[in-house]
């Protein structure tokens, strides 16, 4: 009695281990790009400012607490081009008592080595005022 045994192809396995490879890369170039961006964005100085300014602020100790931490990764955008530059972005932070935002809109003009807020306020969650940060 000669059984003949059929070999099965291993190309599901091939495509689904290329497949599964490319959406790892993927991930894993997003997860980069995400840490490097929110790296860029804390090393700033508008960012830099914003947190020892709450940190500073009487009202936004009372309000949330000692320590203010801020929070993973800012959101918004800062754009330098020989030495001028706008910012506009959002720094969550938090406290022992509550938790709040951050909001900083301003620009740098050419030549100078400092920033001008429009907006520079905590806003608290769950309070109507935001303080204004200095």
């Amino acid at each position: 009695m000669n059984e003949v045994q059929e070999q099965k192809s291993n190309i599901g396995k091939v495509i689904g281990c290329g497949c599964a490879a490319i959406v790892i890369i993927g991930i894993c170039g997003a997860a980069a790009s995400f840490i490097g961006f929110s790296k860029l964005m804390k090393s700033n100085t508008p960012y830099k400012d914003s947190i020892a300014a709450a940190q500073n602020s009487l009202a936004a100790v009372a309000a949330l607490g000692e320590p203010i931490e801020p929070g993973f990764s800012p959101k918004g955008n800062i754009s330098l081009n020989n030495g001028e530059g706008t910012v506009d972005f959002q720094i969550g932070v938090s406290g022992p008592k509550g938790t709040g935002k951050i909001f900083v809109k301003g620009n740098k003009e050419s030549g100078s080595s400092s920033w001008n807020y429009e907006t520079w306020e905590l806003k608290v969650d769950g309070q109507e005022e935001a303080i204004p940060l200095e």
